[in-house]
């Protein structure tokens, strides 16, 4: 059987009694990186964390295998049903697999194979950072990690920020500073929840518009894992017209995905509708 477990975004104490016995029991362990599950494993039996199971774990009766985004497709390639007859678990670096993680293709295999698996519920640093911002809504937009590329990040930004519904996105210290000022420039009125290190001793929020978070930075330490949650209501209505967007001379592809955005109907909807009215419009001058 096949059991992902969500490993702590930061402070081991958040790891669930479930993982714990989970973690003890495995004899094979899928993971990002085999150093860092190592780790995990040597700090819990330091911490004593495992309690009365510790006489169930041992690090050298268990085999730990790195699958990662890199090698994925060839590590499950080489699995078999037979596998599965062990006590096989996955685990992420840090938080939930499958979130901004590999494992969805893992889940895919077994699914495809009919293998059991199982999925104990963990953190994530999305809602964690989610729950800080004070924002209330029923719904929300993950979008994973921010684009590298200035030109890229700032279409993902103005596109999804058109939504109206808080946008959540992870970003490395390498590049917080920038996407900040990227959403000061296209969204200066967005509130913004900021987090660093959650769950860790240096833990912080900030709160505010892109330009005041700047600001506060500017007296803090850019390093760790950041989450950003924005919301900025005074972008819900798009700026063209969708009988604007209609009337552009671009093709039309192009300008069924402008109005999928707008109308929430998928492309293909959208594009055979442009396609049915150049018709209908054609047939009327003949």
């Amino acid at each position: 059987m096949l059991t992902l477990l969500p490993a702590p975004i930061g402070n081991l104490l958040d790891i669930s009694l479930r993982s714990l016995q989970v973690l003890s029991q495995a004899q094979v362990v899928l993971c990002e990186d085999t150093r860092v599950a190592k780790k995990l494993y040597t700090l819990l039996l330091e911490r004593s964390l495992f309690g009365t199971l510790l006489d169930s774990v041992s690090l050298s009766q268990k085999h730990f295998i790195a699958l990662h985004s890199h090698n994925e497709e060839e590590v499950i390639a080489t699995f078999d049903e037979k596998f599965f007859t062990q006590n096989v678990v996955y685990l992420s670096d840090a938080g939930m697999p499958t979130i901004s993680d590999p494992g969805a293709k893992l889940v895919q295999w077994c699914i495809t194979h009919d293998i059991p698996y199982d999925v104990l519920p963990g953190a994530s640093a999305l809602n964690v950072c989610f729950a800080s911002s004070g924002i209330e809504s029923q719904s929300f937009f993950f979008g994973g990690f921010l684009p590298h590329k200035q030109s890229q990040r700032q279409q993902i930004l103005s596109r999804y920020a058109m939504l109206g519904v808080p946008c959540i996105w992870y970003e490395s210290p390498h590049r917080i500073s920038q996407s900040l000022q990227d959403i000061a420039l296209i969204l200066p009125n967005a509130y913004l929840c900021v987090c660093k290190e959650l769950s860790k001793i240096h833990q912080t929020r900030f709160f505010g518009s892109a330009k005041e978070i700047l600001h506060q930075l500017e007296s803090t330490k850019i390093c760790g894992e950041w989450v950003l949650c924005l919301i900025d209501n005074t972008r819900q209505e798009p700026s063209l017209s969708i009988s604007e967007v209609k009337a552009l001379d671009i093709a039309p592809k192009a300008k069924a995905k402008i109005l999928s955005l707008m109308t929430q109907k998928s492309v293909k909807e959208c594009y055979q509708e442009l396609i049915q009215s150049q018709t209908t419009s054609d047939k009327v001058r003949l």
